[in-house]
């Protein structure tokens, strides 16, 4: 029988991005998949839709422009990273569109989360969970961002974080490179001119 070669940090690093698409997969994500953060653009322009009246959160989370990381800034830390995991729900137009769509995103900061983690258990400790909408709308609501105040503490550490779009990047853009149907919904979209509508998430692997 002949010996196997020896495995190289580069195959590793490869196995272990598998393994995290398809922990994504087990969790309940639609679809994932294994990208280069060379897919990934940053907009500045794209902030603007965080502004009110397009989002009501803007500067009452800390996850929240103007508080995170600036697009000048994204951008070359994106490009810090090689690797990046990027995953999936699809939900009702109708659920996106309704009083409750806020619980529709839950899903996308618990993987995350746990992606997050089980990535920095392999022993990538720089790796990074990017999000949708504002985890205050989630989780925090109607109550303030306690990470706002003079040396306060989030009230969820370990789930809220920033979006993707936060940060400037064009998740439309990016979706749509990868061939996974995507639609624009706004509030005054009708969910039965949406044939499906999708929120997704990112990790990036280092």
């Amino acid at each position: 029988m002949k010996d196997r070669p020896p495995s190289t940090p580069e195959v590793q690093h490869q196995g272990h991005l598998r393994e995290l698409k398809e922990e994504a997969l087990r969790l309940g994500a639609s679809d994932a998949t294994v990208i280069t953060t060379s897919l990934i653009h940053v907009e500045p322009d794209l902030i603007e839709m965080c502004k009110p009246p397009l989002c009501e959160g803007y500067g009452k989370s800390a996850h929240c422009p103007p508080h995170v990381m600036p697009p000048e800034e994204a951008g070359p830390w994106l490009s810090s990273f090689s690797w990046a995991v990027l995953f999936k729900t699809d939900v009702d137009p109708e659920v996106l569109l309704s009083d409750g769509r806020f619980q529709a995103f839950r899903p996308i900061y618990t993987l995350c989360s746990i992606l997050e983690t089980r990535s920095k258990d392999m022993g990538y400790d720089r790796s990074t969970g990017l999000a949708a909408g504002s985890c205050k709308a989630v989780f925090c609501m109607d109550q303030p961002c306690e990470a706002l105040k003079p040396r306060g503490r989030c009230r969820f550490p370990l789930l809220a974080r920033p979006s993707m779009e936060a940060l400037g990047i064009n998740v439309f853009r990016l979706v749509k490179a990868l061939g996974w149907e995507i639609y624009p919904i706004l509030k005054e979209s009708n969910p039965k001119d949406i044939p499906k509508a999708m929120l997704s998430g990112l990790v990036l692997v280092s």
